[in-house]
């Protein structure tokens, strides 16, 4: 085996005796060491130097004891290796193009001084290494240990994303961390959620943010900031230009703190997500940012949950929403939306899905809706085409809310997903009507329900049955519609070949006979009509309603409307909209694209808490 090896790594051996052979190292018992009753003992690995003379074979024992190091950094057991093991490491590299440490994950080892200078080491020679995601969450960093990493980091220009959360950094070391966001040009994400950086911190981190013009993502949520540090940071936010997203939640902002990120809502051109949960917005503060809001056109997905915004503070959003078309997502959960069987929010909410296309997907779980706010919600919800999902967990839904929403799934042509997770009156009858309702909707493809009653198997079943249904066919009309405009483009805007006579003739004959059949060439009955190869040459030559027919004829199964084919030939005879793209054709061709993703339920018989929690905010 040694030779073997030996050989693959091209090393010869010199013909020297040895003292003991590797086989007898590894296969020999060893004799048992006591452990240290103060350090804990962590394993000891084979130190072959000692039982070899020959040269080939102390290569190969150093090529061991190089994985053996990098196996340990990759891990996190930095405790495992020595500095000195580590500066071999890193020699060896010398020349290599691959990437040795792509991703660091050292979350929750509650690394020491001296693995944090090993770390640093690591980071200092960042071309050899080429660490681009660097995990230290729940380290309980602070002081040196934080500082001799950041320090090192001002100039490492390989690390884009750095997670710093759940540690014990401070005001003191938010200064080492604006340091870092001055110099260093390469981070694009930095999380420091959960930490203690308070409204100093929050200062001299807007401070370097100003200047910085790589970050993209900040997560600063529950950081005590406070009013001040809201104002510190809205006022970072009307200077930056690069940042997109913001993690803002849980800091206690109060109104002096979201009046100040309102203001900077209307000069920001950059944000697209902002979430500000638990900050005391209140109706005050959701008016302030839905004035905001009448003015940006960039922020697309904005998280407001847990301000106790109520109905009142939902119909300024709302309001605020008829002027916006950016919004995408929308959350307000846990608000007291609907309390005391207020429907206010919940008509002015239905009003606006009604008429707009915004938003896309709106969270309205943990809100007392009923029965009645069900109602005034999806009393013209059959007219929307835009909304793709909503989250209706625990809103205290019964049969007659079901039945409004089961009334509007029949006509509505956009819904793709649906949540009715813990509402527990909804019973086998509202189980049923959700599962008649679907059997006449062909948009939605996931749906989340509780199935809490005796014998549930059936209505379970049946529906699982229509969402798969309605997966399939949206693939297939994307499908079908893409082919027909390839189609299109080629058949509609290619010169015309020149044949031969003897082509002209069959092209002329098979024209005479297209005469004859024009009448149910019209209709779709004519899908199965094979046309000849010369006809396809001499198509340009045909009259422009059989072309029409010809390339409608592709949607065998007739899954699209015949005003969703009239469009798609519309566009592939535009010049202007050569370049577009995949996402822009289909919205046009559907009214709204609804992007077919690879980890879609068929069969969400099941509910993950992960699903409800909108924790993937950073």
């Amino acid at each position: 085996m040694l030779r073997k090896v030996s050989e693959s790594l091209g090393i010869s051996s010199l013909g020297l005796p040895r003292t003991r052979s590797l086989n007898e190292v590894f296969t020999s018992p060893r004799k048992s060491q006591p452990s240290s009753p103060i350090a804990p003992n962590y394993g000891v690995a084979y130190t072959l130097d000692r039982y070899l003379t020959n040269e080939g074979h102390k290569l190969v024992a150093s090529y061991f004891r190089l994985n053996q190091t990098q196996k340990y950094i990759q891990k996190g057991a930095l405790h495992q290796i020595t500095e000195r093991e580590l500066d071999e490491l890193i020699k060896s590299y010398d020349g290599v193009t691959t990437l040795a440490f792509e991703t660091l994950n050292y979350h929750h080892l509650c690394l020491t001084l001296a693995e944090c200078k090993l770390t640093a080491k690591l980071l200092k020679y960042d071309v050899v290494t080429n660490i681009r995601t660097l995990n230290l969450s729940r380290n309980r960093l602070s002081g040196s240990s934080i500082k001799v990493i950041l320090e090192v980091l001002q100039k490492n220009t390989t690390v884009t994303f750095l997670d710093l959360s759940s540690n014990a950094l401070s005001e003191t070391e938010s200064k080492w961390i604006g340091h870092l966001l001055k110099k260093n040009k390469s981070i694009k994400e930095l999380s420091l959620a959960f930490n203690r950086i308070g409204s100093d911190g929050a200062r001299r981190i807007s401070k370097a943010l100003k200047i910085n013009i790589t970050l993209k993502r900040l997560s600063l949520e529950s950081n005590r900031l406070n009013a001040q540090g809201g104002l510190y940071i809205s006022d970072m936010l009307k200077v930056n230009r690069t940042l997109k997203y913001i993690h803002l939640g849980s800091n206690n902002l109060q109104f002096a703190g979201i009046q100040g990120i309102a203001e900077a809502l209307r000069v920001n051109e950059s944000l697209i997500s902002l979430s500000l949960d638990a900050n005391n917005i209140a109706i005050s503060g959701s008016k302030l940012l839905a004035d905001a809001l009448t003015i940006n056109k960039t922020l697309t997905h904005l998280y407001m949950p847990r301000n106790s915004i109520g109905d009142e503070g939902l119909k300024h959003l709302c309001q605020a929403l008829l002027l916006n078309t950016s919004i995408i997502y929308l959350d307000v959960e846990f608000n007291n939306i609907g309390v005391h069987g207020n429907t206010e929010g919940s008509s002015v909410l239905g009003k606006l899905l009604e008429n707009h296309v915004a938003p896309r997907a709106i969270n309205l779980s943990h809100n007392p809706i009923g029965n009645s706010g069900c109602e005034a919600l999806f009393v013209g919800f059959h007219k929307n085409k835009t909304l793709e999902s909503m989250v209706l967990s625990s809103c205290g839904i019964g049969i007659d809310g079901i039945n409004a929403i089961a009334k509007a799934l029949k006509l509505n042509q956009g819904l793709q997903s649906l949540s009715l997770y813990k509402n527990s009156e909804i019973g086998a009858d509202g189980h049923l009507a959700l599962a008649k309702a679907l059997e006449q909707n062909t948009n939605l493809k996931k749906i989340q329900l509780d199935y809490n009653f005796d014998d549930w198997g059936a209505v379970g079943h049946l529906i699982q049955r229509y969402l798969t249904r309605n997966l399939f066919l949206q693939q297939e009309k994307y499908n079908v519609a893409c082919q027909i405009l390839k189609a299109a483009r080629i058949m509609l805007n290619t010169p015309v070949y020149h044949t031969t006579a003897a082509n002209k003739f069959n092209f002329f004959a098979n024209y005479r006979r297209s005469r004859s059949i024009r009448s149910n060439i019209s209709s779709k009955s004519t899908k199965s009509i094979v046309v000849p190869s010369p006809f396809i040459v001499s198509f340009m030559y045909l009259p422009f309603e059989i072309q029409e027919r010809i390339l409608i004829s592709i949607d065998t199964n007739q899954v699209l409307t015949e005003h969703q084919e009239i469009i798609i030939l519309n566009w592939s005879m535009r010049n202007d909209t050569l370049g577009k793209s995949k996402v822009e054709f289909l919205t046009k061709i559907f009214g709204a694209y609804h992007p077919l993703i690879n980890d879609v339920r068929l069969w969400p018989t099941e509910f993950n808490e992960k699903d409800a929690l909108v924790c993937d905010r950073f």
